[in-house]
Parts: structure tokens; C-alpha cells; sequence
């Protein structure tokens, strides 16, 4: 199975090349933390609901919530 067709979580990750946020039109200038999925190949600004929803699949995955992989 070739890298590109395994599963790759989503992640917060900094930022290599200025973007913007489709969820929120906000920049996200080179250097600044994004919330990243990878399937799509799509960043958001952190203040956006995607990065919302992950922060919080993240915390609920460190304390071994039931919920942790919905």
C-alpha cells in the first residue's frame, strides 16, 4: 500500500506557505499553527470549527474518553 492511500489522522501542524481558511476566510500566514487534514489536503485557521472539533477529538483521545475516535 503506497503513503497515499494510508490513513493519515488530521493534526495541528505550523504552517510552511501562507493559505487561507476555507471555513473562516481568515489568513494563515507561513509559520502559524493550522489545524491540517490530510485526506483532503485542506488547512484551517485555528479559530475555525475544524480546528475546534480536533482540538477536542484530541483532548478526548489523551484522557481515554469514550468518545475519543467518533
Amino acid at each position: 500500500m503506497s503513503a497515499r492511500h494510508r490513513y493519515n489522522p488530521p493534526r495541528f501542524i505550523i504552517a510552511r506557505y501562507a493559505s487561507t481558511c476555507p471555513q473562516t476566510g481568515k489568513k494563515i500566514a507561513r509559520g502559524e499553527e493550522c489545524a491540517y487534514y490530510p485526506g483532503p489536503r485542506v488547512a484551517y485557521h485555528v479559530s475555525s470549527k475544524a480546528a475546534s472539533e480536533l482540538r477536542a477529538m484530541d483532548f478526548a483521545s489523551a484522557w481515554g474518553m469514550a468518545d475519543a475516535n467518533y
